[in-house]
């Protein structure tokens, strides 16, 4: 047994987070930095001191976590919310309502909904609502109540609002006081809700980008947890590309304007889960379902191909076996060095899609650079580039990268699915006929054939067929919109 076994299952029984693959390098830093600061190296010490001291573990799970997020992410389940589900509800219903985001990190997406409220609300919207943020890591929750924020936190927040609700602060920049003081923050276990209860019942609950921490197991009892704290009629928002893969069956699926959405089973009118679910998908094994529009960037823990890369020494010895065999020249000999090499490059594109994930960008471009240089027509190689070229705010690279892999590969809709993206999120200057004619493609190929993996031989889809072609859908019709308007005020003019 490995001698940090015992830690993985101390975190994995309290928190429920799952540590295995290159998530284990994280767990070996915070045991290194837990050695350090409390001068323990004996580890059986060091865990019966973990276990009795509440402090340290919270110290100690802090080193656990990812935290990256970014205001106003997923906008449109966000403006949906506030332009329409909640007006809704105050119709219907006495305020205050209350509305509770389920690992908020530091603090953006409560903030978000709390900016988004006062446009549609303004000063009124304090007296309307009440914002709750709750979130395991004690230190990250001390960030997220001094609202103080820089670089990539606004990368998705309008200049007008960064303007209008933060001030210049330290060379960086600080929320506003009153909205500050309106979102209130608790320590909050997922895997209980009865411990450090963050109030409650709430009409809506937050809980988007945060299962990908956790095994399907663990998400079912967190969904049985969060409804405990949900309101008899509230709702539950889940992550775009996270939906089906919490339609567990504790909640019910239901959509309104092409919002979806989990609600508790017995309300009248919720649609019939078998109705919206393809086929049941673990979000856990979906590498980059967070990069899919640009609207997150969550942290896949588990490894997606269940087998863990080979280091270098490994690599190393499986050449010096070959090397020992004598086999010089023979047909044998070539097939085992062929079949090294591939075993290579499979681990290698492996391990760039799990540094993709943990948002190692610069070492995951580096590797996939070495990689195109010995297949430069890779489809992994080429998708995952593109990927990793978004992320480092390079469009233009990513579109190049995305290109190639269909000029490779026409039927690869990963490719096409992002090179829309590009356009639809701003990326590049938006061309909606292109961004049509890239998610039509996306339709097209995965109406025909549903499960396909886009030409991908090592790695898996980093968005979910079935959550693709749905998205693809949706945003057609947003294309259609658009080019409809600008043909109106076309024809005007």
């Amino acid at each position: 047994m490995s001698a940090f076994a015992p830690f993985k299952a101390l975190v994995h029984q309290r928190c429920g987070l799952h540590l295995e693959g290159l998530a284990e390098a994280r767990l070996f830093r915070a045991v290194a930095s837990l050695q350090n600061s409390t001068g323990l190296t004996d580890n059986t010490q060091l865990l019966k001191k973990l276990t009795s001291d509440p402090a340290l573990f919270d110290q100690f799970v802090s080193h656990l976590t990812v935290n990256e997020t970014y205001f106003c992410r997923e906008p449109d389940a966000l403006n949906w919310l506030v332009s329409t589900y909640l007006p809704e509800r105050l119709a219907t219903e006495e305020p205050p309502l209350s509305i509770f985001s389920a690992g908020c990190s530091s603090g953006e997406e409560p903030y978000s909904v709390a900016m988004m409220l006062f446009e549609r609300f303004g000063e009124r919207a304090k007296t309307l609502f009440t914002l709750t943020g709750g979130d395991l890591d004690h230190q990250i929750l001390a960030k997220a109540r001094q609202a103080v924020y820089s670089g990539m936190a606004f990368r998705a927040l309008s200049p007008a609002f960064k303007e209008r609700y933060f001030s210049p602060y330290q060379g960086r920049y600080k929320l506003h006081e009153s909205l500050r003081q309106w979102v209130t923050f608790r320590p909050f276990n997922l895997l209980n809700a009865n411990e450090d209860s963050p109030g409650g019942p709430f009409d809506v609950i937050l809980f988007r980008n945060v299962s990908i921490y956790f095994d399907q197991q663990t998400r079912r009892h967190i969904h049985q947890q969060l409804s405990q704290l949900l309101a008899p009629n509230g709702i539950l928002l889940c992550g775009v590309t996270e939906t089906f893969g919490n339609d567990l069956g504790v909640f019910e699926l239901t959509e309104a304007r092409g919002v979806f959405y989990f609600r508790h089973a017995e309300q009248p009118g919720a649609v019939p889960t078998a109705s919206l679910q393809p086929p049941l998908l673990s979000v856990d094994n979906r590498a980059g379902d967070n990069i899919d529009n640009g609207e997150s960037a969550t942290i896949a823990l588990t490894s997606s191909a269940g087998l863990a890369p080979a280091t270098p020494t490994e690599q190393a010895a499986k050449n010096t076996e070959l090397e020992d065999t004598g086999l010089e020249n023979s047909g044998l000999e070539n097939k085992e060095l062929e079949k090294t090499a591939t075993n290579s490059i499979t681990h290698q594109l492996h391990t760039a899609h799990q540094l993709l994930n943990q948002n190692a960008f610069d070492d995951a471009a580096t590797l996939l650079e070495e990689l195109l240089k010995q297949q430069p027509w890779s489809i992994d190689a080429l998708v995952l580039s593109g990927l990793v070229a978004r992320w480092q705010h390079q469009p233009q690279q990513a579109y190049d990268y995305f290109k190639r892999a269909i000029y490779v590969a026409p039927d690869c809709w990963p490719a096409h699915f992002y090179l829309a993206e590009l356009y639809r999120q701003g990326e590049l200057t938006d061309e909606p006929l292109q961004r049509k004619q890239r998610y039509a493609a996306v339709v097209r190929l995965l109406t025909t054939a549903p499960t396909s993996d886009g030409g991908l031989e090592t790695i898996t889809p980093p968005l979910p067929p079935g959550d693709a072609r749905f998205l693809a859908e949706r945003y057609l019709n947003t294309v259609d919109i658009t080019l409809a308007t600008a043909s109106t005020t076309q024809g005007v003019g």
